[in-house]
């Protein structure tokens, strides 16, 4: 029985060992851009479905190992006044996320080149 407990643990320690190389590999290998990249992903006006799609947006920011944007900007659709509140809620203390308003965002996206292009 313990030799069984021991080949699991071994297992299970390797496969986070290669999960995390794997991060690693995709951090240093991620290529350096002149150019920001941006995600537009327009939000749900439910609260109760915008909400899974915050978290999984904000797992995918986090823990993903495919490539990802510079800035993911949520497009605020028409939100409520309570489904706003969800998102300040999930999106507090969370980089490189925005929510702007459709007319907003040709804007916002202009403002972050010209803070790019001066190094700010």
């Amino acid at each position: 029985m313990h030799i069984v407990l021991w080949i699991l643990l071994c297992f299970l320690a390797s496969v986070g060992v290669v999960q995390a190389l794997s991060w690693l590999i995709c951090s240093l290998g991620r290529p350096k851009q002149a150019a920001r990249s941006y995600q537009v992903i327009p939000l749900e006006r439910e609260p109760g479905p915008l909400e899974d799609q915050l978290r999984y947006e904000i797992h995918l920011m986090r823990w993903g190992t495919t490539y990802r944007p510079d800035l993911l900007v949520l497009l605020d659709t028409g939100l409520d006044d309570e489904a706003q509140q969800v998102c300040r809620n999930l999106l507090c203390g969370v980089s490189g996320v925005m929510v702007c308003a459709p007319g907003e965002l040709a804007g916002l996206i202009c403002h972050q080149e010209k803070t790019t292009a001066s190094g700010g």
